[in-house]
C-alpha cells in the first residue's frame, strides 16, 4: 500500500475561525482512516475528541480575528499534508500530532498568530508552544 495519496489544495486561512474549521476537517479525515482499524477504534477516538479540544482551544473565542499568512499557509500545509497519508497507523500517528502542529500556528487568542513572533524566527512559537510539547 502506498504511504501517501495525492497533496491537497487547502488555501491559506486569513482568518482564526477558517484556520480552526479545516483543521478541524483534517483531524476527522485522519480520525476516520485510523477507526477503519478495529482494535484502535477507542483510541482513535479518544485522541481526537483530544484534538479536537486542543485546536478549539488554540482558535480562541474570536474566530473572526485575522491570521498572520504565514501562519494560515503554515496551518494550511499541515493540512494538506494529512491529506496525503492513505496508511491507518500514520493516520493515528498524526492524530497526536497534528492538533499540537496546528496549535503552534494559532497560538494563543491574542498572542503571536496576531503578527509578530514571541520567538525570533520561529512564527507562532510562544505560551502555545510549551504546551504542545507535553
Amino acid at each position: 500500500m502506498p504511504d501517501a495519496a495525492p497533496g491537497s489544495d487547502t488555501l491559506p486561512a486569513t482568518r482564526r475561525g477558517a484556520a480552526l474549521s479545516a483543521a478541524l476537517i483534517a483531524l476527522e479525515r485522519l480520525a476516520e482512516l485510523g477507526e477503519s482499524i478495529e482494535d484502535e477504534w477507542t483510541y482513535v477516538t479518544a485522541l481526537a475528541e483530544a484534538g479536537r479540544s486542543r485546536l478549539r482551544t488554540a482558535a480562541g473565542v474570536d474566530t473572526a480575528a485575522p491570521l498572520a499568512p504565514e501562519l494560515g499557509a503554515a496551518v494550511a500545509g499541515a493540512c494538506a499534508e494529512t491529506a496525503r497519508i492513505v496508511d491507518p497507523h500514520r493516520a493515528i500517528d498524526w492524530l497526536s500530532t497534528f492538533p499540537a502542529v496546528v496549535e503552534l500556528a494559532l497560538g494563543t487568542p491574542g498572542g503571536p498568530s496576531r503578527g509578530a513572533s514571541a520567538a525570533p524566527g520561529v512564527p507562532g512559537a510562544g505560551p502555545a508552544a510549551g504546551r504542545a510539547a507535553g
